[in-house]
């Protein structure tokens, strides 16, 4: 009898979204007079060059509506201004430019000092990286004063986590007033980026695709590694709440970042008007004044009731819904959509039997989602609202309807998993390797399948000797000769599998180190 790794849904997806982008307690922010770009669309060279030098450091007067402020200063960080006073969110290690806008004419020389003094008195905090950057100052004129932070090479060189504090308190304006210490400060937390690299099935060849300069929460949207979903938390913490995210999308053939002012998510929950958008993701139909990137793949979806999910058919070009009532909490009705028809190929009226299922970990309402691989798509409720207890159902394409559907993962675990293409081997978190009904092997770790092949990737931590860097290791499990081999070994321990080829003769990674130096291939 295989020893079982219970993994809940909630758990799973509070666990997958805190991963690196952090948590905290609630979002202060100032009024709307910021120069944000939220609401605008753009696209932006995922590689930038920063500035080295006063000569390379291009600073222009960024318009404000001072009148409006209502807090004393704002401090803005330039590549990303949706991020502002009073925060503490992550950072790149280059230099990162910022603007301060004051509501008061300051006298500029006390600005500075208080700036470096406060930049100081965190170095001596016990237990956390704080560091001095280097600093450069730039004044429009009395309100708006611009600040290059630029970190120390041999910090950023070894370390993957360091902080520093913009604070202006004290400072003190033309008139003689004293900045409060309750005055708004950003914390900067500078993390690696993460990179996508490319990494042959045999462990052997490892090319570098992406330049980030901020570190993402990474997904791959194509097994032609084109797209890429990208998102931020606004807010960092070492804690368990969870924080509104940034949304990009990363195209690698053009190497541009497009960012969205809407959220994006792989499954779709919210009202019956909403976009799907066929490269992998929604978002729900934008506010009046905001404006999204165009896309030859978004078509706009109607269908009258709330969806309490949608996921895409395995090819996208049908979406499969769960739809009832705003508040409606159980027996949903099944909708199959026609994308390019535009139209409800079929409505199934309250086959969807059970709860809604909540997260474990806040209570959170989960969004229902498909798991379709051409032939059936597998879904699951709960039994009731009190217990873990899940009703599984599969939809069949062929005959248009849903029947109870039995994996071999005990009731009250998640039922999630991932297969072959063929559908003849799957891998479930929570019960292991199975072939059908037959076990296989016990659960191996996170990975995916190789298309077109019985072949399971995944990575596995190894044992360090004291002091010694933590490294992973690149195995695969071949299920139809129950053969495990090494394929690459040294890898860093920050390195996560995202995807494969379609041809699957390449793996995808996303790792905060260097995989080039040195491939480690297994003899």
């Amino acid at each position: 009898m295989f020893s079982l790794r219970f993994f809940r849904t909630g758990t799973l997806l509070c666990l997958t979204s805190v991963l690196i982008a952090g948590c905290g307690f609630g979002d202060s922010r100032p009024p709307a007079a910021a120069s944000e770009s939220a609401s605008s669309v753009e696209s932006i060279p995922a590689v930038s060059t920063p500035p080295s030098d006063e000569e390379e450091w291009k600073v222009e007067e960024l318009p404000y509506a001072y009148s409006t402020m209502q807090q004393n200063v704002v401090i803005q960080l330039n590549g990303e201004p949706s991020l502002h006073s009073p925060i503490r969110t992550i950072v790149g290690i280059d230099a990162q430019a910022y603007t301060l806008f004051f509501r008061e004419p300051m006298e500029r020389a006390s600005v500075e000092k208080a700036i470096r003094n406060h930049i100081k008195p965190e170095l001596i905090r016990e237990g956390l990286d704080y560091l001095e950057p280097a600093l450069q100052f730039h004044w429009v004129h009395d309100q708006q004063l611009h600040v290059l932070v630029s970190l120390p090479a041999e910090k950023t060189s070894v370390s993957d986590w360091m902080e520093y504090r913009l604070h202006v308190a004290g400072a003190t304006t033309v008139k003689g007033t004293s900045l409060p210490e309750d005055s708004p400060d950003f914390y900067a937390v500078a993390l690696r980026p993460g990179q996508v690299w490319k990494v042959a099935a045999d462990g052997k060849e490892r090319e570098k695709l992406t330049d980030f300069t901020t570190y993402y929460v990474t997904e791959m949207l194509d097994a032609e590694a084109r797209f890429f979903l990208l998102s931020r938390n606004q807010r960092y913490c070492e804690c368990d709440a969870i924080y509104p995210k940034l949304f990009s999308v990363y195209d690698s053939n053009t190497d541009t970042i497009t960012r969205y002012p809407v959220d994006l998510a792989k499954h779709y929950r919210g009202e019956g008007n909403f976009i799907a958008d066929r490269r992998g993701f929604f978002y729900a139909k934008p506010d009046d004044g905001v404006t999204v990137p165009e896309s030859e793949f978004a078509t706009g979806v109607r269908v009258d009731g709330y969806v309490h999910g949608a996921s895409f058919s395995l090819d996208r070009t049908r979406l499969l819904m769960a739809v009832g009532g705003a508040e409606q909490k159980k027996d949903l009705d099944l909708i199959v959509y026609d994308l390019e028809a535009g139209i409800e190929e079929r409505r199934l009226p309250g086959v969807i039997r059970g709860t809604i299922p909540t997260s474990e970990m806040d209570g959170s309402i989960l969004t229902i989602s498909f798991a379709d691989d051409g032939r059936q798509a597998t879904f699951f409720m709960r039994k009731n609202e009190q217990e873990l207890i899940e009703l599984r159902y599969r939809y069949d394409w062929k005959t248009g309807t849903v029947s109870d559907w039995n994996p071999p993962v005990p009731a009250d675990a998640w039922s999630g998993y991932t297969q072959t293409d063929d559908g003849m081997y799957q891998m479930y978190p929570n019960a292991g390797i199975f072939k059908g009904s037959e076990a296989v092997l016990e659960f191996l770790g996170d990975g995916l399948w190789i298309p077109g092949s019985h072949q399971f990737v995944y990575t596995k931590y190894e044992d360090s000797s004291e002091g010694q860097v933590d490294t992973q290791s690149l195995y695969m499990f071949d299920a139809d000769r129950k053969q495990e081999r090494v394929l690459s070994t040294g890898l860093p321990a920050s390195s996560f599998l995202i995807g494969a080829s379609k041809d699957g003769n390449w793996l995808y990674l996303y790792s905060s180190r260097d995989l080039a130096s040195p491939p480690t291939p297994a003899p």
